[in-house]
């Protein structure tokens, strides 16, 4: 009885902190498109001139696809 007490006391802190670490993803990357929104519509608004500034733009644009960032 004392193992399966224990078996499901270990089991609930498990899906705890598996539900917290969700919960903490789920902020960070809401924080995360929030800066990936801003970088990709400055970029959208004054189109970068050289190859390394249009690069990293189509990258900017590429992780708001990736992350789901609204439009």
């Amino acid at each position: 009885m004392v193992v399966l007490l224990t078996a499901v006391a270990a089991l609930t802190v498990a899906v705890l902190v598996a539900a917290r670490a969700l919960q903490a993803a789920e902020v960070a990357q809401e924080r995360s498109c929030g800066v990936v929104v801003a970088l990709d519509s400055a970029y959208r608004e004054a189109p970068p001139q050289t190859p390394a500034g249009r690069e990293i733009a189509a990258q900017i644009a590429d992780l708001r696809r990736t992350y789901d960032c609204p439009a």
